[in-house]
């Protein structure tokens, strides 16, 4: 379950405006938004398999503290590594906004039997269908994530197909037969797609099937083909509650929350020690400063001020060891 950041003042779209606002619960998180930590892993110079491949060999990010990690390319087309850590982000992310704006209603499936990597007449395709949409349904905000087939199937040749899975937000379980029907008439001829191959149905479980879409095809064995081009998740302007940046940084907020409790239970603090130990780390994390370096600057720094946790837990209990650097 993602830990809720702290709403702010800005107005959420007409779709995605939630009926009771207040009672909407928050944490004190939302001051940590703009924390000067690394995202999630990507300071991962300790990893020996799950790391970025693609970062270069004589690179590194030099934090304040004198602690030196590797960085990574966030390509998630052609890394699996910032692929699965852009996964975790975006599956917070739309979660969060489920829980703290309106969560979405329908979720749809539409498929080709096209492999080409021509994005160009895929995007063609789905800018008419969602045109086709909004013009039934004037409200209808959506998210739509982009995942392939592996390829291992008996009837598929070999070759890894395209879909596009779409969840939204202002329209009804009765509005789900024409959804369907519009499917069928755009998208079917211009993709030579079959009708029984597409799906609209209702959402159960809206947190559940979120998380699931985003961990699930955007996992490595969907990634796009090498070649692809284009973005994987994409949603229309008023789909979240508030403008894409803030909800970004509302959701590292909530990773890094998370991360930094988990940390806390790992070395024994227990009921709201740990809640306490993870918010006092977090407050140290914000002092730090990250740089991009060579990896000769990196030789001549490490014998000068070495990063450990001991440091941190002592910044945390007294702040002039963090202003002052290391003693």
């Amino acid at each position: 379950m993602p830990v809720v950041p702290a709403s702010t003042a800005v107005s959420a779209p007409k779709s995605n405006r939630a009926a009771d606002p207040a009672g909407v619960s928050v944490s004190a998180v939302g001051s940590v938004a703009r924390s000067a930590a690394l995202d999630m892993h990507e300071g991962n110079a300790l990893k020996t398999k799950n790391e970025c491949t693609r970062w270069p060999a004589r690179m590194r990010l030099l934090a304040s503290t004198g602690e030196v990690v590797k960085g990574r390319c966030k390509s998630t087309n052609l890394c699996d590594y910032c692929a699965r850590l852009s996964a975790v982000e975006n599956s917070e992310m739309l979660a969060l906004d489920a829980l703290m704006g309106v969560a979405p209603t329908i979720y749809a499936v539409t498929s080709t039997p096209n492999i080409s990597q021509d994005t160009r007449q895929y995007r063609r395709a789905v800018q008419s269908l969602v045109q086709a949409w909004r013009r039934r349904f004037p409200d209808l905000e959506y998210g739509c994530i982009v995942e392939f087939t592996t390829g291992r199937a008996g009837t598929s040749g070999g070759h890894r197909r395209p879909h596009w899975n779409w969840f939204f937000k202002g329209v009804t379980d009765e509005d789900i037969p024409e959804l369907r029907a519009i499917i069928e008439r755009v998208w079917c001829p211009s993709m030579r797609a079959n009708g029984k191959g597409q799906y609209v149905g209702a959402i159960a479980n809206e947190g559940g099937l979120l998380r699931y879409l985003a961990m699930h095809f955007q996992k490595e064995s969907q990634r796009p083909p090498e070649g692809w081009k284009g973005h994987r998740l994409r949603m229309s302007r008023g789909y979240l509650l508030h403008p894409t940046p803030q909800m970004r940084d509302l959701t590292h907020a909530s990773l890094r929350l998370r991360r930094e409790l988990w940390k806390a239970s790992r070395d024994g603090y227990t009921g709201e020690d740990v809640h306490s130990v993870a918010m006092a780390r977090l407050q140290a994390n914000e002092s730090i400063t990250w740089r991009l370096v060579s990896w000769a600057e990196v030789e001549a720094h490490r014998e000068k001020r070495p990063w450990t946790r001991e440091w941190v837990d002592q910044a945390v209990d007294d702040p002039s060891v963090a202003a002052g650097g290391r003693a």
